[in-house]
């Protein structure tokens, strides 16, 4: 199961190239030194920093013989997060994101839009993920954290149509089995998403997110992706109360205003909750690295509908319902650098696609190995309230995966 590319199904696709799971780890620590984007600053120049990121990721990953199909790229090191297999289409090995309702990307959005993305990590994050799954029976999150240089991109997709979202024309196109039956439907790159490990960020993370504007010169669709915003820090006091009454700001943001303009009469107004940054496809209650910031590893397997989901949905902060109150606003947007989001628990360093497949492979053990489950874990399990390791019910995997990505 640790090398399934895709165990979703896949109607009409005969004959077409099939995505590969790439797992790439390097053994030794590579070198960090030149990476391009450490000569910028990214306080006082956000986006040529994001820039920076952009150019060494898409410089061989975009060429049209490679086009993102990583084990494809000799240049450069990049590797798939482990354990999507439940949800990663077998084209692209996307995997489904948020949906946009409508009017959320752009006025002629009269309906609902299926977003899908893929996820891939340059060499130093690749050695990271090495640490965990060395032996993939038994992945080692204890003391985990990535090194300074690691890098994630994420590309997403959309299958909204230039007619309802105009600046997505001419945008790059890919068919994808996005279909419930694995029908293959034509989604268009609406979101770029980067987050990197960086020691000049309070709290060690720059997350940064492009969006397609097909209005921009370029000869190649990734000229025409425009720096939307980029984000180190939550900012817990920009509140209802601090925005209405006293007209804050982000501080801990920076925002593209020729893009943030686009929204503001769209029902969203913002693209993250009172102007923070986020991507046009992100939840507008949220902002990007405050949803990043809850991955952990509880060290034992929480299943869907599970009395240990119920006591995780309310250990683990979530987007508040209703922003408007101040007190679920602050529990949520937080700053907790290096720590876990849940005391007791293993922090995955802000890698949502490295919770997800350990999240996964612990209810797959549960379901198939059950007298194993404590035994695949190298920390302990979270002690929850009146419940021991057995007397868990056992739904499927993907049930749980379901749960997590809720």
């Amino acid at each position: 199961m640790f090398n399934c590319p895709s165990a979703l199904p896949l109607k009409g696709g005969e004959g077409k190239r099939k995505f590969q799971v790439h797992y790439d780890f390097p053994k030794t620590l590579p070198d960090a030194s030149r990476l391009p984007w450490l000569a910028v600053d990214p306080l006082t120049d956000p986006a040529g920093y994001m820039h920076a990121i952009l150019e060494y990721a898409t410089k061989y990953n975009g060429r049209s013989d490679i086009d993102w199909r990583i084990e494809d790229n000799k240049e450069q090191h990049w590797c798939n997060a482990p354990w999507l297999q439940d949800s990663r289409e077998p084209l692209r090995g996307m995997t489904t994101e948020r949906w946009s309702r409508p009017k959320e990307l752009h006025e002629k959005q009269v309906g609902w839009a299926k977003n899908w993305a893929v996820g891939i990590y340059n060499d130093l994050a690749c050695y990271g993920l090495g640490q965990i799954w060395s032996d993939p029976t038994f992945p080692k999150t204890k003391g985990f954290s990535l090194p300074d240089g690691a890098l994630g991109i994420k590309l997403l997709f959309t299958n909204a149509t230039p007619a309802q979202v105009p600046f997505l024309s001419n945008s790059k196109e890919w068919e994808v089995a996005a279909g419930n039956d694995g029908s293959i439907i034509t989604m268009r790159m609406l979101q770029v998403d980067v987050s990197v490990k960086d020691k000049r960020s309070p709290n060690g993370w720059f997350f940064g997110t492009f969006m397609y504007d097909g209005t921009k010169a370029g000869k190649t669709p990734y000229d025409r992706l425009v720096p939307v915003g980029l984000m180190w820090g939550s900012d817990p006091d920009l509140l209802a109360s601090a925005y209405y009454d006293k007209a804050a700001t982000p501080k801990e943001s920076w925002v593209n205003p020729e893009e943030a303009q686009r929204f503001y009469a769209l029902p969203r107004q913002h693209l993250g909750l009172f102007g923070r940054a986020n991507g046009p496809v992100d939840n507008p209650k949220s902002g990007c690295i405050t949803c990043h910031q809850r991955a952990m590893d509880w060290g034992r397997a929480v299943l869907a509908n599970s009395p240990e989901a119920k006591q995780a949905a309310m250990l683990l902060p979530d987007v508040p319902f209703d922003p408007f109150i101040d007190s679920d606003a602050k529990a949520y947007f937080r700053n907790i650098g290096a720590q876990s989001p849940v005391p007791n628990t293993q922090t995955l360093d802000y890698s949502l696609q490295v919770a997800k497949g350990i999240s996964i492979f612990r209810a797959w053990v549960l379901l198939n190995y059950p007298d194993h489950a404590g035994s695949t874990t190298d920390i302990p399990p979270y002690p929850f309230a009146g419940l021991l390791m057995g007397s868990q019910q056992v739904p499927t995997a993907g049930a749980a995966f379901d749960e997590f990505n809720r």
